[in-house]
């Protein structure tokens, strides 16, 4: 006579792998989950016109950090220089949210939920300045 707990026990046993396989990948989802919100504070990235008259640096989510101007932005007109400021911190803005899109491409893979949401963020929410820069 076979022991009808045998099969059950092997099911259970089964059952608590998973569980336990679950346990583990959620926990190392948390980890690169939590370094990816430390890098949304650390993350910024700098961009100079062509001939430098303008510098911006930018994080995460279009804060601008810095703008600085070269002795260059002397020679142009305000709005000249309005408009180049503004295609500046646009180009500052989308590189530091395609550095944080990068950066969730390397903790969960590039074809990854996560990071393709932040590279469609960073296009849409972030796009790039459509005008040369002087």
């Amino acid at each position: 006579m076979t022991d009808p707990f045998t099969g059950m026990d092997a099911g259970f046993e089964n059952a608590r792998r998973q569980l336990q396989e679950i346990r583990v990948k959620a926990q190392s989802n948390k980890l690169r989950a939590d370094a990816l919100a430390d890098d949304v504070d650390a993350i910024s990235e700098e961009v100079r016109s062509a001939r430098g008259e303008v510098t911006v640096r930018a994080g995460v989510g279009g804060r601008v950090r810095l703008i600085t101007f070269g002795a260059e932005a002397e020679r142009l007109s305000l709005d000249a220089l309005g408009r180049l400021t503004t295609q500046t911190i646009a180009e500052a803005q989308h590189a530091a949210m395609a550095r944080l899109a990068d950066r969730s491409a390397e903790l969960f893979g590039p074809e990854s939920d996560i990071a393709l949401s932040m590279r469609r963020d960073a296009d849409r929410g972030y796009p790039r300045s459509g005008t040369s820069f002087s």
